[in-house]
C-alpha cells in the first residue's frame, strides 16, 4: 500500500474547506430536519477539530493565546 504525504497547507486548506461546510451546515439546522443537520454541524466541528490534531502532530503548534495547558 503506498502511502502519500500530506502537507499541513493542504491540511490548513482541508481545515477551511471543513469550515466553509460548517457555516452551511450552521445555517441549514432550522430546517424540518434540524435534529439531523445539528448532528451534521457538530461532525464537522469534529471533524475540523481532528485535522487541527493532524497539524499538531506534524509539528504546527497553535498560538500562545489559543492554547490551554496545565501550569
Amino acid at each position: 500500500m503506498h502511502e502519500e504525504k500530506i502537507t499541513p497547507e493542504e491540511i490548513h486548506t482541508f481545515r477551511k474547506e471543513i469550515d466553509a461546510l460548517i457555516k452551511k451546515a450552521d445555517s441549514s439546522r432550522t430546517i424540518p430536519i434540524g435534529r439531523e443537520m445539528s448532528l451534521v454541524y457538530t461532525k464537522l466541528q469534529e471533524a475540523k477539530m481532528w485535522a487541527g490534531k493532524c497539524l499538531e502532530e506534524l509539528g504546527s503548534e497553535l498560538p500562545e493565546e489559543f492554547q490551554d495547558k496545565a501550569e
